[in-house]
């Protein structure tokens, strides 16, 4: 009995004690917690470079990962690990500059169980195609593709950040390491031929996509945790709101250990990786430069992304730059994700996309215009070249009775000059010309803008030996 009375005996004292000690903490925490109060300046640069930081990854869950889980069409009833292949060219009146010079092949990776092998068949030599991969930051990983492969089958496994095993090297002809969870497939195969598609569903046909423990004839690990998927709204994203989709992108990438400072920074005003965000505990002072510095953010990526591509001769042109890849420099990767998510790296495609003529004005279909490759100066490319006119108020290609959306190298019928040269027109009416009806490139009467496609560009069109040429009112 000694030591409860002992115990009895000392409670009171032992509890005064513990209230002195108590009262000194709570001065010193009220003291360190003013010291660490957020300054509203210190918060609004801290929220601008969150936003910066995070928006590609939402950028990224908008254009696939909600799309895939939303059944939107685009994704083609695909589920995650699987292939979803076009069936057909893209229709002239499709939005967004889409093209029909290509056919593609979506899909959504999910890495968090274990990696899953990609599997692409032989290649005949005349026909292309490529995997683009990039993770939920938007950097792209290593094509599997024509050019890495050299079209030959292979097998290629992608292992993400969660997996504790072994890959042997044996069973693979290449392997690709991710710290995303869930990685974006874009895949391209490329129309020679547009009245014959079956090259093309041939490659699709061998292309598969399987987990780890599938291709090696193994029992699969434990599920992952189900994710509890923020619908997509726009609304919701705006303001602050974005942060809350921000929070839970991040926690499908690890931060790099140079990134290590920049949570800690971003967890002051509540963006953390994988947490709820909240603006519970920051004052009314705060919350608003916050808001001001998400403003400001926008309207830097803005003027940025305007200006991301070299202009020459009246083009914004890709080629001579990669906007693939980014590394550090989080500011290129957010104005790119603003203006075109996942462009391809210069070795498989390059852009130019201009919406004035020589002397800066809009182009409008009526006018009509000139385009001409000079002899030996038309597009160096290992693959081929297109130029395709685009209405200015939809995005879309521009269906015509010609049943012509652009001017390829593979266009029949092209008439070329003495010297080899080739004249392009773009306008609505119909030439007089017989000549000039064979280059004739259909334009919607009102404003148009025009994209040239050179696919597999050689050194020339990428380190500015080739100029793109102007486009001339006739």
């Amino acid at each position: 009995m000694k030591p409860r009375i002992l115990s009895f005996v000392f409670i009171p004292m032992f509890v005064l004690l513990l209230a002195g000690c108590n009262q000194q903490q709570d001065t010193r925490q009220a003291e360190s917690a003013a010291a660490m109060q957020l300054h509203a300046d210190e918060a609004k640069q801290i929220a601008k470079e969150a936003y910066i930081f995070g928006y590609p990854f939402v950028a990224n869950y908008r254009v696939y990962l909600d799309r895939l889980l939303t059944k939107h069409p685009l994704m083609m009833g695909a589920d995650f690990n699987e292939f979803a292949h076009m069936k057909a060219l893209m229709p002239a009146d499709m939005p967004d500059t889409a093209q029909q010079d290509t056919v593609y092949s979506v899909g959504v990776i999910d890495l968090r169980r274990e990696p899953i092998v990609i599997s692409v068949p032989d290649v005949p030599d005349d026909q292309v195609y490529m995997l683009q991969m990039g993770d939920t930051t938007t950097e792209t990983l290593p094509y599997i593709s024509t050019v890495t492969t050299n079209n030959k089958a292979g097998n290629y496994a992608l292992v993400g950040p969660d997996y504790q095993g072994l890959i042997e090297a044996e069973h693979f002809d290449g392997v690709i390491t991710t710290r995303g969870q869930f990685i974006m497939m874009l895949g391209r195969t490329i129309v020679f031929d547009p009245d014959d598609l079956s090259p093309i569903f041939a490659i699709q046909d061998g292309l598969v996509m399987q987990p780890l423990s599938e291709y090696l004839g193994k029992e699969p690990p434990a599920k992952p945790a189900a994710i509890d998927f923020i619908a997509w709204d726009e609304k919701a994203a705006s303001g602050l709101g974005v942060f809350s989709y921000i929070n839970m992108t991040l926690g499908w990438h690890p931060a790099a250990t140079f990134e290590n400072d920049l949570m800690a920074r971003f967890a002051k005003i509540g963006v953390v990786p994988g947490q709820p965000f909240s603006t519970d505990g920051l004052s009314p002072e705060v919350v608003t430069a916050m808001e001001a510095g998400i403003a400001e953010a926008d309207q830097e990526l803005e003027a940025i992304a305007r200006d991301l591509t070299e202009d020459f001769n009246g083009w914004n042109w890709t080629g001579a730059e990669d906007l693939s890849r980014f590394g550090t420099d989080y500011t290129l990767r957010a104005a790119v994700a603003l203006r075109n998510i996942y462009p391809n790296d210069p070795v498989h495609a390059a852009y130019g996309q201009t919406f004035r003529d020589s002397s800066g004005d809009q182009l409008v279909g009526t006018t009509g215009y000139t385009v001409t490759f000079d002899a030996g100066k038309l597009p160096p490319v290992n693959w081929f070249w297109s130029l395709t006119v685009y209405d200015a108020a939809t995005g879309a290609m521009y269906p015509n009775p010609l049943e012509r959306v652009n001017v390829s190298d593979r266009t029949k019928g092209l008439s070329y000059g003495d010297d080899g040269s080739l004249t392009v027109y773009l306008q609505h009416d119909e030439p007089s010309d017989h000549a000039h009806r064979a280059n004739w490139l259909p334009a919607p009467e009102g404003e148009i803008y025009v994209v040239l496609r050179l696919y597999g560009p050689k050194d020339a069109a990428i380190n500015g030996e080739w100029q793109i040429p102007l486009v001339l009112k006739q």
